[in-house]
């Protein structure tokens, strides 16, 4: 009804919302698809076995969300260990229940994410040494509303804001254009805080392993001190981490870099030189290549793609 009333105005208008299913708008968002399947490689990085998606039935975002969320848990063949689950707080306790723990959450907005943080608190849960529990929107407020901040996937909201009026402007040059444009924006990464600081490994060794490479990724590490700080012989770590991670430890080490490199590429006016050197690469040479190989654009692409807009002119 509210969208009948905008398109009826006879002046351009463009819908930022993404809740409309087929909207009659001209749209500009993000990639909600992307939203869904960097929450699951974030869950999946924490270890979980067990996933819960925690939605709004029947809005686009939630829809698209769930649909990207469920497509990368399929890659990996655990489409069978999601549980899905929505409708107010009164409900949430009662879902929780029936995941299998440790297990990972990705709920489609942080204020869901908060009710699931306080659930699981009054189920006696600990977050996240029992469920790790995810948001998106990273709004600044929400994130440190309770005990445990929150994790959250960002989502390009500035830079909607800036598309839109860009697009407002075009239609306002050149009049009505049918079909509606549709303009999705990619989604800048997660920011990552205690509700998923948690390795769930099953291997106890791994799981030492794992946490060492988070703590001291950024000096480069041998695999050899992996092993040391995991308490067990090179070999057979590195046997059980492929086995467990489904990667190798070289390549846990050199993800963790690279985490943090795209991090500093889209929030830094840092030259890549100096990424390249905090991230332990030898060289920017070396870093381009292993960025590219890795994520399939140079790092400059992708400060350029994934650098919200107006940055740096506040």
């Amino acid at each position: 009804k509210e969208e009948r009333r905008y398109a009826a105005l006879g002046i351009p208008v463009v819908n930022v919302s993404h809740t409309q299913i087929g909207s009659a708008l001209p749209l500009v968002t993000q990639d909600d698809v992307a939203v869904g399947r960097l929450a699951a490689q974030h869950l999946r990085g924490c270890g979980c076995r067990s996933f819960g998606f925690w939605g709004d039935p029947g809005r686009a975002y939630s829809e698209e969300r769930l649909l990207g969320f469920r497509a990368e848990l399929g890659l990996h063949g655990q489409t069978d260990a999601l549980q899905i689950g929505s409708g107010p707080d009164v409900r949430m306790k009662r879902w929780l229940s029936r995941l299998v723990r440790p297990a990972g959450i990705f709920a489609v907005l942080d204020i869901g994410a908060l009710g699931l943080i306080r659930s699981a608190r009054q189920l006696g849960w600990r977050v996240p040494e029992d469920v790790a529990i995810l948001g998106a929107g990273d709004d600044d407020f929400w994130v440190e509303f309770e005990r445990v901040p929150l994790s959250s996937v960002r989502l390009p909201a500035r830079r909607i804001g800036y598309e839109a009026a860009s697009l407002l402007t075009e239609l306002l040059e050149r009049g009505p254009v049918s079909p509606p444009p549709c303009r999705r924006l990619p989604v800048e990464g997660i920011a990552a805080r205690k509700s998923t600081d948690v390795i769930y490994a099953g291997d106890p060794a791994v799981a030492r392993a794992l946490r060492f490479i988070r703590e001291q990724a950024l000096r480069n590490p041998y695999v050899s001190e992996v092993a040391r700080a995991a308490g067990i012989a090179r070999t057979a770590l590195q046997t059980r981490f492929r086995s467990v991670v489904g990667r190798t430890i070289l390549h846990e080490i050199q993800r963790t870099q690279l985490a943090r490199a795209q991090e500093l590429l889209t929030t830094t006016d840092l030259p890549l030189a100096m990424i390249a050197e905090q991230c332990a690469f030898p060289n920017s040479q070396r870093f381009s290549v292993v960025f590219r190989q890795r994520l399939g654009l140079s790092p400059s692409s992708y400060r350029r793609q994934y650098r919200p807009a107006g940055f740096g002119r506040e």
